[in-house]
Formats: structure tokens, C-alpha cells, sequence
């Protein structure tokens, strides 16, 4: 089964923003798959939660880690310190990463990526 692991600016982006990401990969993949999350990437967004300078971002974090819980995400350990690493660790030929982080999708050239397009449409780059 094909993993959509999904980065730390995307839940973010799409808390803030009220994007169903959950709906909106479904829609966009024909095969089966399973939505998965790094641990490193809770513990990002639970840290952006407790250090964030912006009410705004604090709540975004808060929002972020409850639409995963609801959307019954799965948390899955990696062996590696941060979070970009581990998605790269977790990544196996025809899974799909889903971030908005340009460095990162550099580093997964050869590797299908979901990212946002306008703002609210998510998209295969």
C-alpha cells in the first residue's frame, strides 16, 4: 500500500486555512494508500504550539495535531533527529509526500509530491 506522508507546513498550512486534506488526496488518488505521519513531525507541531510568538500559530499547531487525531493519521516512528529526515527515511519507491517545503521536495526530485495549488486544491507536482 502506498504511504501519503504528510510534512509539517502542509497540516499547518491546511489547519489554518481549513483545507479537508484527507478529502481532497482522496480525491486525487486512484489507488489504495494510507495517510502517515513521522513522530518527528508531532513533535514540530507540538513544539511550534508551546514556542510560537503568534496566537495565530499557537492555535494552528492546536488545530494541526487535533485534525490528525480525528482523521486517524497514523504516527509512525523514524530513525532520524528532524523531521525532513525522517519523511526521506519513511520514503519508499511510489510513496507520495505531501509538503510545501520547496528544500525538501528538492530532495525528493525523482518522487511524486502533493502540494497546495491556489488555496484550497491540492495537487501532484
Amino acid at each position: 500500500m502506498i504511504k501519503v506522508i504528510l510534512d509539517t507546513n502542509f497540516l499547518i498550512y491546511c489547519a489554518e486555512n481549513k483545507l479537508d486534506y484527507a478529502t481532497e488526496i482522496d480525491s486525487l488518488m486512484n489507488e489504495g494508500y494510507e495517510l502517515v505521519v513521522p513522530a518527528q513531525v508531532v513533535m514540530e507541531i507540538e513544539e511550534l504550539g508551546r514556542t510560537a510568538k503568534k496566537f495565530s500559530d499557537r492555535t494552528a499547531s492546536f488545530l494541526a495535531l487535533k485534525i490528525l487525531r480525528a482523521n486517524n493519521v497514523k504516527i509512525v516512528p523514524a530513525n532520524a533527529k528532524y523531521a525532513d529526515e525522517a519523511i526521506i527515511s519513511l520514503m519508499r519507491i511510489g510513496d507520495i509526500v505531501a509538503t510545501l517545503d520547496q528544500e525538501l521536495k528538492n530532495k525528493l526530485r525523482k518522487s511524486r509530491v502533493i502540494v497546495i495549488q491556489g488555496v484550497k486544491k491540492l495537487a501532484f507536482e
